[in-house]
């Protein structure tokens, strides 16, 4: 862990939130900040105005009319989703692309739970939405710390998570000794980011040791929140998808008291909600809902192969062992 922690406190090259995604977090937090002030921010950045833009006239906000200027989609939007589009458009730009693919499969599953967190907010009926965007968007943050300065070492971890369909954290701990998640609250801290979103980095694996902090309502929330967006991340692009299913499902219902087939509603309509943000260069294909279950029953078929592989293969060599020690214990008996 101290090499990690140590790399976070002193590398030189670690990665900064650009200056104006910090101005806007600040603007954004105001309650008595203005319109105008966070749309004169963006636009002081020409190449980030337009990629705001392009992104806010995509068929993801399916706008009627075409929004012409950052004003706009700022009295349109409001202040904190205006925010989230430049924090998920600067995300992409603060990490390396000598490991292109790698990082766009960390970029991906970002974007799986910020979308989806946005939408069960709106399908629960619950508030601050855009700030369980961030905080889901967010969760990957230490998985990109780990792959900016462990490089092809995480990458054999990850593997080795998925092929053994573990859970990551206790692959992490095995070999770094910290998980993503404890580095990730760690840089959203640095990064000034709101308690609720680190905090949101740090449970995203274990949402009850939150409940036992008796948080506030409102922050608690946005932990819950982020921590469903991350399941329904895991489904589209993770593994041990099965589980990951039967677990939003479970946790859905719980939460928001509503049926199963309601969070399966929730779940089916992420694929849409994705495609329509036409990033075309971060996703070359978003499969759809009934699509992925069928890859999750496939992969499920091939955990109970390996595992009776496995399983046959221990009873085979018990039956060795005891072959090999009768004789020992016939001669004993005489």
């Amino acid at each position: 862990m101290s090499n990690i922690l140590q790399i976070i406190e002193t590398a030189e090259d670690f990665p900064a939130l650009p200056h104006v995604i910090l101005r806007l977090f600040k603007i954004a937090n105001d309650p008595d900040a203005a319109l105008s002030q966070i749309a004169d921010v963006i636009s002081a950045d020409a190449s980030l105005s337009v990629r705001i833009l392009k992104m806010v006239n995509s068929d993801y906000y399916s706008f009627q009319s075409p929004i012409k200027n950052v004003n706009q989609a700022v009295s349109i939007l409001g202040l904190k989703a205006i925010r989230d589009i430049a924090l998920t458009l600067s995300i992409l730009d603060i990490f390396p692309k000598d490991h292109s693919d790698d990082y766009k499969k960390l970029f991906q599953r970002s974007l799986y739970a910020g979308v989806s967190a946005a939408l069960i907010t709106e399908a629960a009926g619950t508030v601050r939405g855009t700030d369980a965007f961030t905080a889901a968007l967010l969760q990957n943050l230490g998985m990109f710390i780990f792959m900016r300065y462990l490089g092809n070492t995480y990458q054999d971890i990850i593997n080795e998570a998925r092929e053994n369909c573990i859970e990551i954290p206790f692959v992490e701990k095995n070999h770094i000794k910290i998980t993503n998640a404890q580095a990730g609250c760690i840089v959203a801290e640095r990064w000034h980011m709101p308690e609720a979103v680190y905090l949101a980095i740090k449970y995203q694996y274990n949402i009850n040791l939150a409940y036992k902090k008796k948080l506030p309502k409102d922050m608690l929330q946005i932990i819950e929140l982020a921590h469903l967006g991350g399941i329904a991340a895991d489904f589209y692009t993770g593994w041990n998808k099965n589980f990951k299913l039967a677990l939003f499902r479970t946790k859905f219902s719980r939460l928001f008291r509503r049926s199963g087939a309601e969070a399966e509603d929730v779940l089916s309509s992420i694929p849409s909600l994705i495609r329509n943000l036409n990033m075309n260069d971060i996703f070359d294909s978003v499969p759809g809902y009934e699509e992925v279950k069928i890859s999750a029953e496939l992969e499920m078929l091939k955990s109970y192969t390996v595992f009776n592989r496995t399983y046959n293969r221990l009873r085979a060599l018990e039956k060795d062992l005891k072959e090999k020690k009768q004789p020992e214990m016939d001669f004993k008996s005489n």
